[in-house]
């Protein structure tokens, strides 16, 4: 072997361990009013800020200067009357007008698009979410090729990163309790079947940043109204196969040892929780926000 042959493998050695090391677990604390920001001043180590980009443009560039990693989505949970990816649609039939909202024809979404991508450059983020669907992944994914596309035309200063809506396909799958003679195997009938390929597409359009979303469910007794969906064991076996860089909701305490074992980034909009004020038995003797970031 020419000396060359043995700087250059060795120096791909290098490069190839310091992308490894550079992926580790990062937590994420979504706030969208400055109380909320003001929290996290003693808060000591790594972590992120995630924040929607209709929040104050005050408090956005707050997050921008504390120069910690700063990440913008578009606010996936807004009210569906009115959602940004719709259009009314007007249709004269059996002898009056019908008006209902539809999805937006590809002109007016790539403009949205384009001006949501357009106000975060405003702010400088580290990383933006494409624009998704909640529990409706082929939409997103149409979306997320739209979203790149727009992305592309132009230098950006931030990473974008590619949302799959998987929740609605790991809680609503259905599986025949008895085999018959026409089902798939049971590889091919299954979460997995679908959202793998589905994952290699986001892949193929670009994204090199992909996060795992629409895993939160509704819950009244939770202080946010929503909840994790997937038990611990569930997100291990999820992680393992499905391989992203982020987990969208995924932040908690009781999963910590599976996201750091994975080496992920994931968020939370309950960390406001997680004081002895609301919950004494669990954080009376305890910094849950310190914890979290080790």
């Amino acid at each position: 072997m020419y000396p060359e042959n043995e700087n250059y493998l060795e120096l791909a050695s290098t490069l190839s361990s310091r992308l490894t090391d550079s992926r580790k677990f990062l937590p994420i604390f979504s706030i969208d009013w400055f109380g909320l920001l003001k929290k996290l001043e003693g808060v000591e180590g790594e972590y992120g800020i995630l924040a929607p980009i209709s929040t104050y443009k005050k408090l956005l560039a707050q997050i921008r200067d504390k120069g910690k990693p700063f990440f913008i989505d578009s606010g996936v949970f807004e009210n569906k009357a009115s959602a940004w990816y719709q259009q009314l649609h007007c249709e004269f039939n059996n002898g009056r007008w019908v008006r209902e909202p539809r999805l937006a024809c590809e002109q007016i979404l790539r403009c949205r698009v384009k001006d949501y991508l357009d106000r975060c450059d405003q702010f400088s983020p580290n990383y933006v979410f494409a624009p998704d669907i909640f529990g409706e992944p082929l939409l997103s994914l149409y979306l997320a090729r739209l979203s790149w596309e727009e992305y592309e035309r132009r230098s950006r200063s931030y990473v974008l990163i590619g949302v799959v809506q998987v929740g609605a396909v790991l809680y609503n799958w259905s599986q025949k309790a008895v085999p018959v003679l026409d089902s798939f195997a049971p590889h091919y009938d299954s979460p997995k079947s679908f959202l793998a390929p589905l994952i290699s597409a986001y892949r193929d359009i670009g994204y090199e940043y992909i996060a795992l979303g629409g895993l939160l469910k509704p819950d009244n007794t939770m202080p946010t109204g929503l909840r994790f969906g997937l038990s611990t064991e569930e997100l291990d076996e999820l992680l393992t196969w499905s391989r992203p860089e982020f987990v969208l909701g995924g932040l908690a305490l009781t999963r910590l040892e599976v996201l750091k074992k994975h080496s992920v980034w994931a968020d939370s909009t309950n960390w406001l929780w997680w004081d002895a004020r609301y919950d004494a038995k669990r954080f009376g003797n305890r910094n849950a926000l310190q914890e979290v970031i080790g």
